[in-house]
């Protein structure tokens, strides 16, 4: 589901910044050469210094139709994602190859789970670790509440 966001908002980026380049260009045509740097104590300036407003990263004119576009894809790709998963699925559960060398994984893991618990080393720094939580401020009720349901931090309420 994050993915899915992160490309929405990837494509609406790309899709703003070329119709920004793409209106800079046709202002540049009409008005000549802009500067790219602001004058000096024009950081935070909303205006160019020839008067021309700042444009936005995101443009108005993006059509219903681009929108419906970039839905539709999305959805495929989310429907492309559920297959993928499903026949994951499948071929572990029904391909005998792979059943074998995930309880060689599973074995190896333990092994290596087993060296890394007599690691003296390891085993100070995830005290450390530990004692740091515990030392965790406690969020107030009021915060808590506003964050809704979810897992919490270790220490808090």
């Amino acid at each position: 589901m994050i993915n899915l966001k992160i490309a929405r908002l990837m494509v609406m980026l790309v899709l703003g910044a070329s119709l920004c380049a793409a209106a800079d260009d046709k202002n540049k045509e009409k008005n000549g050469a802009v500067p790219l740097t602001p004058p000096s104590g024009a950081l935070f300036s909303t205006n160019l210094p020839s008067g021309q407003p700042k444009s936005s990263p995101f443009s108005a004119e993006i059509s219903a139709d681009f929108i419906k576009k970039v839905m539709e894809t999305s959805a495929r790709i989310e429907g492309c994602k559920k297959e993928i998963a499903e026949r994951q699925n499948y071929l572990y559960e029904s391909n005998p190859q792979i059943k074998a060398y995930r309880k060689q994984m599973i074995e190896m893991q333990s092994q290596i789970n087993k060296i890394m618990e007599a690691d003296k080393e390891l085993a100070d720094m995830r005290l450390n670790r530990d004692i740091l939580w515990t030392t965790m401020p406690v969020l107030p009720k009021a915060r808590e509440q506003q964050m809704g349901p979810g897992p919490r931090m270790p220490g808090s309420r």
